[in-house]
């Protein structure tokens, strides 16, 4: 079954139901499948069934429409970040051989060099609000005045007749994701139709809720990151809720939006939550509008989720705020916390139907309970694998029992009951004197002292040493007793020989902290020290 079916199937249920809210506008289930339709009218003049199309947008209901569009046709939607460089996107669409490039207006000054080999379909990001709103726009973003050769308007690109829908088998490769792999070097991931829709009709169990239709769910995580995808955007749709798309997180809007009943549903990276916990209105009794909240996409501290919970429980609301676990390898989220499984410390518990073991890092050899090893998982929401990458796919993809199952390249380990833990990436593990020092426990002994905000520990290397940084945000710290607390807390090989205060922790497009970053700085420092 293609994506586009399992979306229909809602629709022919009832296409009055609210299915986008964009800046205000809503628009019903049959106003999104008018969108798709003539995306589709409009795509299929250019692509075929098998071609692969590069989306490079923020969420927009044009962003949503191309997407099924592109899937409806057969093609492959590759999906790309919006700030991705020039030449790095450049580099993305040949890797992935795609043949179309869709991507706001707003972006042509940086992207209009690409139409020496590809054509670019630009969209206007206000395409669906008012002409007065397009004005304003306008007036606060300078348009395009660039060379439009190989450059057409959505608007102007010619329709054919709805193509018929493809007989594309379910398993074949839909979705392109870009990710670091379980390596860490970056690799274009190949999704099936089969692997989202299985993780989508899942949705209601990880929400816990058996009749979603009707309510908000945040769609501020991109489509270009498998947790907005699959989450945010399908598995939302599919099950009768409204997306609010979010084309960048706004804080004080999300605030707005609970207060008039209008999200139930929040799903973010921690520090979308640390956004809304900053906002004087995120408190009192308008909190009881939301049902669940969801954080992943990189580890929470306990003290966010401790915070947010605090929150809810002062202003009588039920909701609560999860730690789940995932990969865009199997799809993104494969195992939670929620009402009906929660355990403090953990990831949670696998979903229905998929399975998480701990082996020998770099082997087979399954582990027991309570053992610490590389997590490894299997279900039928695994990928097909990474893209023209034969060798990297025999590595990550084993054998456990007659079951296939992929290498997450996480380090952690499974109680008696089944409650998942995650300790560290692999390769993020650091060997001081040969001793492995784990660098999550070290952020979340710092996270311990009153005045930091967030805390990154890092690798580095000076005068072909191994050393720790330990980065901090918030109120100024004594490097001495920051050292001693770790050291007491864990051991002397995990105490930071580097203890800096910075701004900010920078994030990766996907949100998670930029160790490379952080690497290059702590190096940089030693040096100069």
């Amino acid at each position: 079954m293609l994506l586009y079916q399992m979306l229909e199937d809602h629709v022919k249920k009832d296409g009055k139901w609210k299915a986008l809210s964009y800046m205000g506008k809503d628009f019903t289930y049959a106003d999104l499948f008018d969108g798709i339709d003539d995306a589709a009218r409009r795509l299929s003049s250019v692509v075929a069934a098998g071609d692969v199309v590069t989306i490079c947008m923020p969420n927009t209901p044009e962003c949503v429409y191309c997407f099924y569009a592109i899937n409806r046709i057969g093609a492959i939607a590759h999906m790309v970040h919006p700030l991705t460089p020039y030449n790095q996107l450049k580099k993305f669409m040949a890797a992935a051989r795609s043949k179309l490039l869709i991507t706001l207006s707003i972006n042509l000054s940086k992207y209009a060099p690409l139409t020496e080999s590809y054509p670019i379909i630009s969209v206007h990001p206000a395409r669906s609000l008012s002409p007065v709103l397009r004005f304003l726009f306008d007036i606060k973003t300078k348009p395009y005045r660039g060379d439009m050769t190989g450059i057409t308007a959505y608007d102007d690109v010619k329709k054919c007749e709805l193509p018929e829908n493809p007989s594309r088998d379910g398993g074949t490769t839909g979705v392109y994701l870009h990710s670091g792999g379980t390596g860490g070097e970056p690799k274009i991931i190949e999704l099936s139709d089969d692997s989202i829709n299985k993780l989508a009709a899942r949705g209601k169990e990880a929400l816990q809720i058996d009749d979603p239709t009707g309510m908000y769910m945040l769609a501020a995580l991109p489509m270009f990151h498998g947790f907005g995808l699959a989450m945010c955007i399908h598995a939302a749709l599919s099950h009768g809720c409204t997306s609010v798309l979010m084309p960048k997180f706004d804080a004080k809007t999300a605030v707005k939006l609970i207060k008039k009943n209008r999200l139930h549903f929040i799903i973010g990276v921690p520090a979308l939550f640390r956004g809304l916990l900053r906002e004087k209105g995120f408190s009192g009794k308008t909190l009881k509008n939301v049902y669940i909240a969801f954080v992943g996409g990189d580890c929470a501290p306990q003290d966010l989720l401790d915070e947010f919970n605090s929150r809810m429980e002062a202003a009588d609301a039920t909701a609560r705020l999860f730690e789940g676990y995932g990969l865009t390898e199997t799809v993104t989220v494969c195992a939670v916390n929620n009402f009906a499984h929660s355990r403090r410390g953990s990831m949670g518990y696998m979903l229905s139907g998929l399975k998480a073991a701990i082996v020998e890092p770099d082997g087979n050899t399954t582990l027991s309970a309570g053992e610490r090893g590389e997590i490894v998982v299997a279900g039928d929401t695994l990928m097909n694998g990474y893209l023209d990458n034969a060798e990297e796919n025999a590595r990550v993809f084993i054998d456990i029992d007659g079951e296939k199952y992929v290498r997450t390249g996480d380090f952690g380990y499974t109680d008696e009951d089944g409650y998942l833990y995650f300790i560290q990436r692999l390769k993020r593990i650091i060997k001081i004197a040969g001793i492995s020092v784990y660098p999550k426990e070290i952020e979340a002994s710092a996270g311990e002292i009153d005045g930091v905000t967030g805390a990154c520990a890092v690798e580095y290397k000076s005068d072909g040493k191994t050393y720790i940084a330990l980065f901090l945000t918030g109120a100024p710290q004594d490097a001495a007793a920051v050292r001693t607390k770790i050291e007491n807390d864990l051991s002397r090989y995990a105490v930071p020989k580097m203890v800096k205060v910075i701004d900010a922790i920078p994030v990766t497009p996907v949100m998670k902290a930029d160790t490379i970053a952080l690497t290059a700085l702590a190096e940089k420092l030693a040096n100069e020290a």
